[in-house]
């Protein structure tokens, strides 16, 4: 017979801690939960966890993915590791493996990856559930202290958010490390140990085992009162956010989440940096530095009129276009290209343009271009069968027999059409005449 671990009342009041937890969060619905595993202590724990609470919980729908990094010569077992756990727990389980890029460093390069093959495999409705816990809270504060970070950045992490555009559960952080090695140790689970955190090299490795232990050994409540400081800060950020809501809500344009800043010279710079955070959060930016966010204020908001200035933030652009602001992604530079296109084709754009098609209907050609959830279309007349397309042109164009040549330049901004967005348009050239821009106008 096998011998049943011994299952003390510190064990189930950790699992009733977490039940609460997710009863608390989504008492009306079925939660459905996708576990970010690592294999090591905390992961593993929290898969623990909520295999046994799926007995009271009977709706918890549970899935596991292990990101493979190949960052450690250990990597393989890892993932197999994971996946000998996932099966004696009978919980659905996925193994991602990544490619790192390491421009901003191997730490960011794999936190991006990680979560972008999250995105990748998440379902609809399923929450990201990971297990960051008190110390790791702790750790996350201090790091932003050292950035030096305002309230946002001080409130280090809160148990729902969102990262990357995905929906995060973090249901411990209010349990230590300690609790939770006890919980694995109590059912005589077995865990990894990433021989990387023993390399101080990084931030965090450095705070948690250079730091960290003689600050709790001198004061046992340390990471308790860090907890609660993340929290005040937090409130007090939201409290910021809520004083300024009613003024951003006059401001932010829902349809194509830009910002009028027709009225920022009036705001004092605390204030202009409080409405520029809370529109960057609404695009789930990182938070820029104060010096990016002064910079944006003086070289982009209060550049002289006539300009069409830009600031690159991450993988982002901030640009400002008629006493508005918008962010785009970082632009390729697709001017000089030439497409053939010809009757009844579909090509595929350059730089996540879409798709373009070019078919005749009786006397005209019509020519359509999708992307994503959008599509234009443009009509015009020739007897030619073959095309090219263009994203640029610089010349006089006539819109229609009676009227005068016009500056294309000119057409654009009647059309209230941003600068950056101009050269990304498909151009439809006859030869080296312009038939159309699709969906914009049509030239005669």
């Amino acid at each position: 017979m096998t011998e049943q671990p011994l299952i003390t009342d510190k064990q189930h009041e950790l699992e009733s801690i977490v039940a609460q937890k997710i009863t608390a969060a989504y008492h009306n619905t079925s939660p459905k939960f996708l576990l970010a595993l690592s294999g090591g202590l905390d992961s593993t724990a929290l898969l623990l966890l909520l295999a046994k609470l799926r007995q009271i919980l009977p709706n918890l729908a549970l899935r596991a993915v292990h990101i493979h990094h190949g960052l450690s010569p250990n990597a393989d077992a890892w993932a197999l590791h994971c996946q000998s756990l996932c099966q004696q727990l009978n919980v659905p389980f996925l193994c991602c493996k990544v490619q790192i890029d390491r421009k901003n460093g191997i730490e960011q390069g794999a936190r991006e990856a990680r979560y972008q093959a999250i995105a990748q495999i998440r379902d609809p409705d399923e929450v990201v559930i990971t297990a960051h816990h008190q110390q790791d809270q702790t750790e996350t504060f201090l790091l932003a202290l050292k950035r030096g970070s305002g309230l946002q950045g001080l409130s280090a992490m809160q148990t729902h958010n969102t990262v990357y555009h995905l929906p995060i559960f973090r249901p411990l952080l209010n349990i230590s490390r300690p609790q939770l090695e006890a919980y694995v140790k109590t059912h005589h689970m077995t865990w990894v140990e990433d021989e990387s955190n023993e390399d101080d090299h990084y931030d965090r490795n450095f705070l948690r085992n250079q730091i960290l232990a003689p600050l709790r050994e001198r004061w046992t409540y340390f990471d308790q009162a860090v907890q609660r400081s993340a929290q005040h800060c937090f409130e007090q950020q939201q409290l910021i956010n809520e004083l300024l809501a009613e003024i951003f809500h006059q401001i932010y344009q829902k349809t194509d989440r830009s910002l009028s800043i027709a009225h920022f010279h009036t705001y004092s710079k605390p204030k202009q940096c409080g409405l520029l955070r809370l529109w960057l959060t609404k695009h789930q930016l990182a938070m820029p530095s104060q010096t990016q966010l002064y910079q944006l204020i003086n070289d982009v908001i209060f550049a002289q009129a006539d300009r069409n200035p830009q600031f690159q933030l991450q993988q982002s652009v901030v640009r400002r276009y008629q006493s508005r602001l918008y962010i785009t992604p970082c632009f390729h530079d697709i001017q000089k290209q030439e497409i053939p296109i010809q009757l009844n084709e579909t090509i595929e754009l350059p730089d996540g343009l879409g798709k373009l098609s070019l078919s005749k209907n009786q006397e005209k050609l019509t020519a359509l271009w999708q992307q994503h959830h959008h599509q234009w279309k443009s009509e015009f007349n020739s007897s030619e069968t073959h095309f090219t397309i263009r994203f640029s042109y610089s010349g006089k164009i006539k819109l229609n027999t009676h009227s005068a040549n016009q500056d294309i330049k000119k057409v654009w901004q009647s059309l209230n059409v941003p600068p950056w967005q101009r050269h990304r348009i498909p151009l439809i050239f006859e030869g080296n005449k312009l038939k159309s821009a699709v969906g914009f106008f049509t030239t005669f």
